[in-house]
Order: C-alpha cells, then structure tokens, then sequence
C-alpha cells in the first residue's frame, strides 16, 4: 500500500510561473507612486480555530521601501525565503497594480516574519513565494485592513501555514483502532491475512447483479420520460452557475478551515460556476460504460436494499479471479443491446466530476413533474452540486489511496457522502431563515419547502455507512486533514503490516 503523506504535506515543489524563470539582470529601483503605507505597530494575530499565532511587524520593510523602492524590496523578501530568480522583484513591481503589490509586500513580510515557525513545522519557503504570487495573479484579494484580520487569515490560508499547522496536529487516536477501521477498507481480510470470505458462485453474483442494476437503470430513467405530447423543462446553467458560486463560498464556511488550506487546490482557480457543463456532453464510450457499470455495481453489490448481490455471491474484492469474474459479468451484461442502450441514456442524465479536466457535469433539465415535485428537484439539484463540489476539492492523494485498497468506494464516494450530508441539513437550516437563499436554492416566489429527510443523509450504501463510521470514531477534524488535506492516515489507511 503507498505511504500516507508526512505531518507537513505543503513542501512539494511544482513548476514555477513563466516570469520567475527569466536570466538575471540588474534590478532597476521601480518607484511606485505613492508607496503603500504599512502599519507601525507590531502585534500578534491568532488565526481562529488553531493553534497560529501570526506575528505581524511591517517596521523593517516600511524602512526598506524608503530605501530602495517596491522592486528592490520584492526582491530581498523574496530572497529571503529561498526564491533566487535575481531579476524577480522588478519583474513583479512591473506586472502587478499598486494594490497588488502593497498585498504582496505585506504577505511576503507576514512569512518572512515568521519564517522560523514555519521552517519547524516542514514548509517549503520558496513555495509559498510561488503561491502568493499565484494569489495575487487570480486577483481575488481580501485588502489590507479589512474587518476581522480578513487579509491575514487570507495570507496564512494561500501561502500553506495553515495546512502545515492542521497537518501538524496530533491524532490522538490509539494505533489499534486505526488498525481496526482499517479492516472496513479489506472485508475479505487484510492482504497476507487469513481471508473471510468463502469461494465465489458466478452465476448468483451474475443473477444477482442483473436484477440489481435493471432495477437502477429503470429506477433512475423513469423520471426523464416526458410526459405525453411534452418536453422537459430545461435547466438554465446561467442560474445554476449563481448557485454554484454561492455553495463554493458556503462549504468553506460550514468546513473552515480546512478545504481552502489546500494551498495549492483549486479554491484557488476557477470557481465552480466555471466549472459547470450539462450531463449531455458526455462522450459515452466503452470505458464510460464499463465504469458506470463498475460504480453502480459496487454500489448496490452490498446494500441490502438490492439483495446485496456480492454478499450473498461471496464476491472478494481482493481476489484477481473474483475481479476478473466480476469484469466478465459486466461485459456480458453490457453485450445486451437494450441493456447497454439504458446505461448509455442514464449516464447523459447522471451528474458527474470528471477528475482529468476538473468539470462537473449536471443534468440539464428538471424530471417530469409526476415523478418528483419542482421543489424537491431544485434540493436534489442543489444536493448534486454540494457532492460534485467535493469530488472537486478532494486531495489527489484520496484518490491514490484508493487504488490500494480493496473498496475504493468509501475513499471516493463514501466522505464525500459524509461532507455533502453535513452542509446541506447547515443549508437547509439556512435557508428556514434567509429568504434570500430560499429563492436561491427554490427560485424566487417558491413556497418554503425544507430539504427532504432522506437527502440529509450519508448516502452511498454501505460504502456511506463504513465512511459516517470512520469519522464518529476518529472526529470530523482528524477526517477533514486526511480528506482535504491529503494526511490519508486520519482516514485510517494503513501502511502495510
């Protein structure tokens, strides 16, 4: 099994922006008129819900400016923490606007300042230059002097302090109930131990899971067949895309601090509403196919709701035989032209995150209207964007966890089944109260209808239900470093015994 990641995961390298990279040459004091004006007074920021402690003093590089200008100040801070492109500081007082480059001095001063704390907890400087600059070219920046410290909580979020502290953090979790928890990720047994599960009757797994997936495909496709003589009303995407900007900023808060201190994720590239492409757009071909199958298979093959085909097939996830039934099975039932035809239609109506281009795919228009309400639709809609939303902001080294374990699904599906359930009971709350959001999430003139019971919980089967029990036993902050954070231990994944 791979090795989870270090208590400090923020050091690893990437490549550097085009103009960091250029030959040396002699810097040019560049004066920017007027110089911004730092405050004189040093003091200490505590960074809430941590255990940061942020010293602030600007005293040293207000002198520095007066002596030799934006550009040659850049320079030295920048040195300062490792970056050694000679030629930096004029290039950035040359592309960036005075009040960039009065966020960028105070930055830089702020890791520069506490640049000891930061060499103990394992962060690599020269890349937080790389990320403040990075922040500073998106140009979404929290101005200086803003309510509440916002610009310092800003700093320490994008430049990596905060993941290095979170991932700093003690478990305080006995290493036998991490083993035990373990166990859920092997249900046939943990690899070179004795295994659990008896050997596996092919035709009851293929009986099985050809009821259970017919079963889902009619299911799932019944709300899609207009009515008689209709079409169904197509979803507008400029509408959904306010929704989506809004549940970006609203997980952040209801999960602070955690998915904005992946400082190199992508909170901090486009936002989600950029994000956004209907569910027609999908190319169906043979592997999309194959994975539907796979997904949905794994979904059902052990929720008792659908007679949990593996279970009772004995089917072992850990064994090559079994998976290379298992695969047989599928293509089997994906050689039926009718059957195929189904798993074709449903994946165009199935919401998606395609992890290769970072795009969410939704469905474009609303069921018939005899099948669901327009208002519970427009919940499970928003529900659709919350899950997608944390398949895009799940740390890559989740997804490679789960190439090493004999059910992937908790890692890919399950937390994020844990995480979605959580902020939309917050939102649903929200909303009783904000009539601003109601109209948001329901449209405008709606009657008040809260979020249905059955999408406030973990879903997912069984591969929810091993998840929701990892973090009641580990503590949804143990489990909110390891899924966003990328310290997989916390998710109790296990080196090899």
């Amino acid at each position: 099994m791979r090795k989870s990641r270090s208590r400090s995961p923020v050091g690893r390298s990437e490549p550097q922006p085009g103009y960091l990279e250029a030959p040396a040459e002699t810097i040019e004091i560049q004066e920017i008129d007027p110089l911004p004006v730092l405050e004189q007074v040093a003091r200490d920021h505590p960074y809430p819900g941590t255990s940061i402690v942020v010293r602030i003093d600007y005293r040293n590089t207000s002198a520095l400016l007066g002596q030799v200008g934006m550009a040659g100040s850049l320079q030295q801070l920048c040195a300062a923490l490792g970056q050694s492109n000679a030629d930096l500081g004029r290039r950035l007082a040359e592309t960036f606007t005075p009040d960039q480059l009065a966020w960028l001095v105070r930055a830089l001063t702020i890791y520069g300042g506490n640049a000891g704390k930061l060499r103990e907890l394992g962060v690599d400087l020269p890349t937080v230059v790389r990320r403040l600059i990075k922040m500073v070219r998106r140009g979404v920046l929290t101005p200086p002097g803003a309510p509440g410290d916002g610009f310092v909580n800003e700093v320490v979020l994008c430049g990596g302090w905060t993941q290095a502290s979170l991932c700093a953090v003690p478990m305080m979790v006995k290493p036998q109930i991490l083993t035990t928890l373990n166990k859920l990720y092997f249900p046939g047994g943990l690899p070179g131990r004795p295994q659990v599960i008896g050997p596996l009757n092919p035709e009851l797994l293929r009986t099985g899971l050809l009821k259970a997936l017919t079963r889902v495909l009619d299911q799932q496709l019944r709300p899609w067949d207009p009515p008689p003589g209709e079409r169904l009303e197509r979803v507008d995407f400029t509408e959904i895309g306010r929704i989506a900007d809004f549940l970006q900023t609203f997980v952040c808060e209801v999960l602070a601090p955690f998915p904005l201190a992946y400082a190199d994720g992508p909170l901090y590239g486009a936002p989600y509403s950029g994000c956004l492409t209907s569910s027609e757009e999908v190319a169906v071909d043979d592997d999309g196919l194959l994975g539907w199958m796979r997904n949905r298979g794994t979904r059902v093959g052990r929720d008792p709701d659908y007679e949990a085909p593996m279970v009772a097939a004995n089917y072992h996830p850990g064994r090559t035989a079994d998976q290379e039934s298992l695969r047989q099975i599928y293509a089997d039932l994906l050689s039926d032209a009718e059957f195929a035809r189904k798993v074709r239609r449903l994946i165009n109506h199935t919401p998606q995150h395609a992890a290769a281009d970072g795009m969410a795919y939704l469905l474009p228009c609303y069921p018939n209207p005899a099948v669901q309400s327009r208002a519970a639709w427009r919940w499970r809609m928003t529900r659709t964007m919350i899950h997608e939303f944390m398949h895009r902001i799940t740390h890559p080294d989740v997804a490679a966890a789960a190439e090493h374990v004999d059910q992937p699904q908790i890692l890919k599906e399950g937390f994020v089944e844990v995480f979605t359930a959580l902020v939309l009971g917050r939102l649903s709350d929200r909303a009783a109260h904000d009539q601003e959001v109601r109209d948001l999430i329901l449209g405008p003139g709606t009657p008040w209808t809260p979020a249905p019971d059955a999408y406030l919980k973990v879903g997912y089967g069984q591969d929810g239900a091993d998840a929701q029990k990892i973090t009641k036993v580990l503590g949804r902050d143990n489990v909110s470093i390891g899924y966003f954070l990328g310290d997989v231990r916390r998710l109790a994944i296990m080196d090899p015994q």
